[in-house]
């Protein structure tokens, strides 16, 4: 066994076949080996890195990623690393220490490449892991807020108020859309603000993965995804002129709300402004727990940006990575 700490670019066919075989045979799924190198080519820096677990053959069995990601601190630009990606195979997981030793190895190179610090938000079974062994620290919860469409199908019961309160909810975004004309409050800065530009939004939304609104003046990306029975629009982002507003979130679920045949619109993340359209949903109803978490690279850095331990001071939520 080996482990080779590595960007994407240095990255051999073998090594490109065997992570795409590992990864999907980890979680589940069928992505092709485009799906990766779009992904992790598609940041600020064309590339992203990460540490390789090897067998005997040169094939991969585990992983832990990380993509480089803009910030900005109080407008001054900082560089983030995003840990993704995660996995070993069922069968080579005899050490109950090598995804700690995968992450160390690679945060040493990130000292190199000038990353600062690395967030992640750590699914509920690798969570105690991270925080525990790896000694991760805790930002906070990733707030879920809702916009709900069919409540029957939303409680599992009660499916017959399916019409009366599609009905109710369609007519709640126009009231908010007619509101946020007369009053249309924009969000608040944060310390930390991803830097978005041009270039993040092409690479962030492929446009045959995700749905685009563009109208008044407002950019808007979303996804539809169906989970455990329910048809979820997840709303990414909604800019008006660039900054998040209570017109662009009105505007945005009204037009998912004319294209789609959704249960619920779903946004997840931080909401500084003042708006009414959007519930807050409590923590005991979230579909999954979303910890945001944070390593620093370098403990001379510690004091400086010890604010990172503070979700209230961040801009982080699905426009950044699709945790969910």
């Amino acid at each position: 066994m080996e482990i080779k700490v590595c960007k994407t670019s240095e990255w051999s066919n073998l090594e490109l076949a065997t992570f795409v075989s590992s990864y999907n045979s980890v979680f589940e799924r069928r992505y092709d080996a485009s799906h990766f190198t779009r992904k992790y080519y598609g940041t600020y820096k064309n590339d992203s890195y990460h540490s390789l677990l090897l067998n005997n053959f040169g094939e991969v069995v585990g992983n832990c990623s990380v993509m480089p990601v803009q910030y900005l601190k109080n407008d001054r630009q900082i560089h983030i690393g995003l840990a993704v990606d995660v996995f070993i195979k069922e069968e080579y997981r005899t050490d109950p220490l090598m995804l700690r030793k995968l992450y160390l190895k690679l945060k040493k190179f990130l000292e190199s490449e000038n990353i600062v610090a690395v967030i992640a938000v750590p699914n509920a079974t690798s969570y105690p892991y991270w925080k525990n062994v790896v000694k991760w620290k805790d930002v906070g919860l990733i707030p879920y807020w809702i916009v709900p469409v069919n409540l029957g199908n939303l409680l599992g019961k009660y499916k017959f108020i399916n019409p009366v309160s599609s009905l109710f909810f369609r007519f709640w975004s126009f009231m908010n859309y007619s509101f946020s004309k007369a009053y249309n409050s924009k969000e608040k800065k944060y310390i930390y603000e991803p830097f978005l530009n041009e270039e993040f939004y092409k690479n962030r939304f492929e446009e045959s993965y995700y749905c685009k609104i563009r109208t008044d003046n407002i950019i808007a990306h979303y996804r539809v995804v169906k989970e455990d029975d329910i048809i979820t629009a997840y709303l990414l982002s909604a800019k008006e002129k660039n900054n998040i507003s209570f017109k662009a979130l009105t505007v945005s679920v009204r037009e998912v709300l004319k294209k789609e045949k959704v249960d619920v619109v779903m946004y997840v993340g931080p909401l500084k402004l003042f708006q009414t359209l959007f519930f807050k949903v409590p923590h005991r109803f979230e579909p999954k727990k979303l910890t945001m978490t944070c390593d620093f690279i370098n403990a001379d850095g510690k004091e400086f940006f010890s604010d990172m331990l503070t979700y209230s001071n961040w801009n982080f939520g699905l426009i950044n990575y699709d945790v969910r």
